[in-house]
C-alpha cells in the first residue's frame, strides 16, 4: 500500500500567472494511507535563469585529431525561499523524527514575490523559470515531493518609453544585375505608426516595393521575428524564430506594390528584453522581404519594435473614441489591473478613465509547452512536468480599415 497517496500543490490563482510583487498563495494537499515517520515537510519557492549549450571542435594534427566538446553555461537566481509546514523544523543534521497518522492534511502557504523579478521564459538554450516544491523528508527512505511551475510577468509599460509612440520607417534598395547589365534597383520601404505594441494588438503595416529591375519579383512578405540572445561568461549565442507573417503576390518588372495598413496580430509573447535578467535577452523585429524569381539574394528591410505588457494610452483612447466601446477585453483568464497602471502612478500621459478593472487576460506562449524538469527533480517528484508560460494578451474588436488608416496613417519620408 502506498503510504503517501496524494501530494499536490494547489495555487489560489487558477491561471498560475503572477506579476512581479504580487503574493503567491496556495495550499498543499496531502493524504496518507498509513502512518509515516518523517523529519520535516519542506516548502520551497524558487526562481532562476539557466543557459546552456554545447559545441564540438576538432583538435590535434593528422590521424591524432579528436573531437572536443565544450559546454557554455550561466545561471542567475532570483527567488530562493523555504519554510517548514510543520512549524518549527528540526535543526540541520538533527535526528529528530516525527510521526504523522494516516489521514488527509492541508497546509496553506503564501509568499510575496520581489518586485524586480524578471518575466518567465522557455527557450531552446535556456529558461527563466519559477516553481513551488514540497518535499516530505523521510529518514532511511526516498523523499516524496511535488512540484508546481508558475508564470511571472514583469510589467512593461509602453507609456514609459518615449520611443514607443513614434512612427518608425526603414528603407533599402538593391540591384540584381551585374555591372555589365543596365537595370534599375529594387527599392523597399517599411513603416509602422508606432514602435511599441502589446500581444493581441494589430500591427498595421505600411510599405512600398518598387521594382525598377528587369526581373519579376516572386513575392514580398513582412515577418515578425523574435531573436533570443543567450549569454555566458565566455560566449553568446543568438536564435531567431518567426512568430508572424503576412505575404503578398508577385511584382512585375517596372511595377510597384503598396502595403496599405496590412494587418498582423501579435501572438502571445514575452515582453522585450526580459528586464532584470542579464543572461537572456529578447528583441523583436519586423522584416520586409522581397524575393526575386530565379537565383538572387533577397532584399530585406529590418525595423525593430518593442513589445510590452501595458498598451499605449493613445491606442486605447483611439479605440474607445472610434467605436464608443469599452477598452480591450480579456482574451482568456483575467486578473485585477496591472500593478502601477493609471494616472496616479506618474505614467507618461493619463490613462483613460474608462479603463475597467479587468483589461487584460492571459494566453499560452505561441511556441507551446516544454518539459520543466530541473536537476533536483527525480522519479519521485509528482506534478505535471509539462509547462507552458502564459503572457498578457489583449483582445481588440475588429476595426473599420479605412477609419483606422485615417487615425494611424503613415506618410513615407522623402
Amino acid at each position: 500500500m502506498r503510504k503517501v497517496k496524494v501530494l499536490e500543490i494547489v495555487l489560489s490563482n487558477p491561471t498560475g500567472v503572477y506579476f512581479s510583487g504580487q503574493i503567491l498563495q496556495g495550499h498543499v494537499n496531502m493524504e496518507l494511507g498509513d502512518n509515516i515517520k518523517l523529519k520535516d515537510i519542506r516548502l520551497v519557492v524558487r526562481g532562476k535563469a539557466f543557459v546552456h549549450w554545447t559545441e564540438q571542435l576538432m583538435r590535434g594534427p593528422g590521424e591524432s585529431r579528436f573531437r572536443e566538446i565544450r559546454h557554455h553555461s550561466a545561471r542567475e537566481d532570483y527567488v530562493d525561499w523555504s519554510q517548514s509546514l510543520l512549524g518549527r523544523a528540526p535543526s540541520s543534521g538533527s535526528s529528530t523524527k516525527r510521526e504523522l497518522p494516516a489521514g488527509q492534511y492541508t497546509y496553506p502557504f503564501q509568499f510575496q514575490l520581489p518586485r524586480s523579478v524578471p518575466t518567465s521564459f522557455e527557450g531552446q538554450h535556456g529558461y527563466l523559470r519559477y516553481w513551488v516544491k514540497v518535499t516530505i523528508q523521510r529518514p532511511w527512505n526516498h523523499d516524496a515531493s511535488a512540484k508546481k511551475v508558475f508564470t511571472v510577468i514583469y510589467p512593461v509599460d509602453l507609456n514609459r518609453d518615449p520611443s514607443a509612440s513614434v512612427t518608425v520607417q526603414s528603407q533599402k534598395q538593391k540591384k540584381l544585375c551585374c555591372l555589365c547589365c543596365r537595370s534599375g534597383p529594387v527599392t523597399a520601404v517599411l513603416a509602422v505608426a508606432q514602435r511599441g505594441f502589446v500581444p493581441g494588438e494589430t500591427i498595421h503595416v505600411h510599405g512600398e516595393v518598387t521594382n525598377m529591375s528587369r526581373r519579376k519579383m516572386a513575392s514580398s512578405s513582412v515577418e515578425l521575428l523574435m531573436t533570443v540572445m543567450y549569454h555566458t561568461p565566455t560566449k553568446s549565442r543568438a536564435m531567431t524564430q518567426q512568430v508572424g507573417k503576412v505575404k503578398r503576390g508577385n511584382i512585375p518588372a517596372g511595377d510597384s506594390d503598396h502595403w496599405e495598413a496590412e494587418k498582423m496580430v501579435i501572438p502571445p509573447l514575452p515582453p522585450s528584453h526580459l528586464h532584470g535578467c542579464s543572461i537572456i535577452d529578447i528583441k523583436y523585429q519586423l522584416q520586409l522581404r522581397v524575393e526575386p524569381v530565379g537565383p538572387a539574394f533577397d532584399l530585406s528591410v529590418p525595423l525593430e519594435i518593442v513589445i510590452g505588457t501595458i498598451p499605449l494610452n493613445a491606442v486605447v483612447q483611439r479605440f474607445v473614441a472610434a467605436y464608443q466601446l469599452t477598452p480591450p477585453t480579456p482574451h482568456r483568464h483575467a486578473l485585477p489591473a496591472l500593478p502601477g497602471y493609471g494616472p496616479a502612478h506618474g505614467h507618461h500621459g493619463a490613462a483613460p478613465d474608462v479603463t475597467p478593472k479587468r483589461t487584460h487576460g492571459f494566453a499560452p506562449y505561441v511556441f507551446g509547452h516544454t518539459r520543466a524538469r530541473d536537476e533536483d527533480d527525480d522519479e519521485n517528484t509528482r506534478g505535471d512536468s509539462h509547462y507552458t508560460p502564459a503572457y498578457t494578451y489583449y483582445t481588440w474588436q475588429p476595426d473599420d480599415l479605412q477609419q483606422r488608416r485615417q487615425q494611424t496613417g503613415v506618410r513615407f519620408a522623402a
